[in-house]
């Protein structure tokens, strides 16, 4: 499995698990609605620093968007 599909699937595992829509959630990372959906489907590669604003807006270490399940 690549690590983009791996990051954006922890973070939709983690989210569901929150009960947050990929809406609030980017909202609560300050960034679009699009780029969360685009890491979700592992469409996008996000910098270090959107992945440590991601894991603060679901309540983790960014360690855990990067564990493989």
């Amino acid at each position: 499995m690549e690590w983009e599909a791996i990051v954006g699937a922890n973070i939709r595992r983690l989210r569901k698990a929150k009960g947050l829509t990929q809406e609030r959630l980017a909202q609560e990372a300050g960034m679009a609605m699009r780029y969360v959906a685009g890491v979700e489907r592992g469409e996008e590669n996000p910098s270090l620093r959107y992945l440590v604003r991601l894991a603060e807006a679901l309540g983790t270490e960014p360690m855990e968007l990067l564990r493989r399940l």
